[in-house]
């Protein structure tokens, strides 16, 4: 029979263990409740986000989840009133965490924009950026239009996210015209200030590089963080000049290269009696070709990004070669010597596959997601 501490030991062992187990599942349960805010199924979402709103005070974790279901209602249930709920909520409850902090911002800006009558235009808002990726483009610019002209407090909002939307699909005349209306229409505004720095860097990427080296002059730099802006982009600005330069030196590298293969192939057809260059694909080109030929279709099934410049990369270095085979093979036939062209030739071919390597690489964007790559890392 067990003694009496025994007894009084097991009785206040027992509510301990039970108190910790609670708290366990309860830790549990938030840290499932955080990984169900994470999927992109709208229906198992608002489920989520609905299970949060009944949360109780004491939920572990509850000012987090509750910030990161806001933002979930802003940026994939395009709901910015219960998204403003959830942070009044925990402002209310958990005025003292970090995530209020965040949530203090976001309620202000979203008070801003439903306020006066206009939760319908906030909300339309919140739908357009959600489905962005899944509209095509005349009816995201129809509707992105509507809400830039519409009056509500998110106007120039709207217009500032067209502009950036448009700047990043390559329509850059279209940014800019949408930039220079938020400039003028609200000067003041927090978003005129990004307008301008964008209007700036659709000017580089437009290639446009004297008025956009206008446009940076002209930013405002009075603060630390303007001066960055104007910093990095002048940066880019730099970067965008060099390009440009590079991308000269590499055509005129091309164009000499086939100009001199070209020359070779006509002075070896026309020394000693013309002679017709023969139609039958040189020997290089039965080795290249195959190759080059497997590496097309292997980018354009692993990697649609670099498809087209490999193609074209594989391109050049097929015609180098022939016309650089088509001369060796008529200087054979003749019996004149060749090995200090051909080495000439090998010299000119590289020369040309590099130069249309650049040129493929840079007309393709493709110099920038490799620095993207090298700075983030593979995705």
């Amino acid at each position: 029979m067990p003694s009496a501490s025994i007894v009084v030991r097991a009785r206040r062992t027992i509510p301990s263990s039970a108190l910790a187990i609670l708290l366990c599942c309860a830790i549990a349960g938030a840290g499932e409740l955080s990984n169900r805010l994470a999927t992109e199924d709208p229906r198992a979402l608002a489920a989520a986000v609905a299970e949060i709103e009944r949360a109780p005070a004491t939920t572990p974790d509850l000012a987090d989840l509750l910030y990161t279901a806001g933002r979930a209602c802003e940026d994939k249930l395009a709901d910015p009133a219960r998204a403003l709920a959830l942070y009044d909520r925990l402002l209310r409850e958990q005025p003292d965490t970090k995530a209020a902090l965040g949530a203090e911002h976001r309620a202000a800006h979203l008070r801003t924009l439903t306020g006066d009558g206009h939760a319908a235009q906030a909300q339309a808002f919140a739908r357009l950026v959600a489905e962005a990726d899944r509209l095509s483009q005349p009816e995201l610019v129809t509707r992105g239009e509507a809400l830039a002209t519409a009056a509500w407090p998110g106007a120039a909002e709207a217009t500032l996210w067209l502009a950036d939307w448009l700047r990043g699909h390559g329509r850059f005349r279209e940014a800019d015209a949408h930039f220079a209306t938020l400039l003028a229409t609200w000067p003041h505004a927090p978003e005129a200030r990004l307008a301008a720095s964008g209007q700036a860097g659709a000017a580089i990427e437009e290639h446009a590089l004297e008025r956009a080296t206008r446009l940076i002059a002209a930013l405002p730099a009075t603060t630390d963080e303007e001066r960055a802006v104007q910093a990095d982009l002048r940066r880019s600005l730099a970067r965008a000049v060099l390009r440009e330069h590079l991308d000269l030196v590499a055509r005129i590298a091309l164009v000499l290269v086939l100009g001199l293969l070209l020359g070779s192939l006509i002075e070896a057809a026309a020394r000693g009696g013309w002679r017709r260059p023969p139609l039958r694909p040189p020997f290089e080109i039965w080795f290249l070709g195959p190759i080059s030929l497997v590496l097309v279709i292997a980018s354009f099934t692993a990697n649609q990004a670099i498809a087209p410049a490999v193609l074209r990369i594989a391109i050049a270095g097929v015609v180098l070669a022939w016309l650089s085979g088509a001369t060796l093979d008529l200087l054979r036939a003749r019996g004149r010597a060749f090995r200090l062209r051909s080495l000439a030739h090998i010299a000119l071919c590289a020369l040309g596959v590099v130069a249309i390597a650049y040129l493929a690489i840079s007309s393709s964007g493709l110099f920038d997601l490799l620095a993207e790559t090298f700075k983030n890392g593979p995705e």
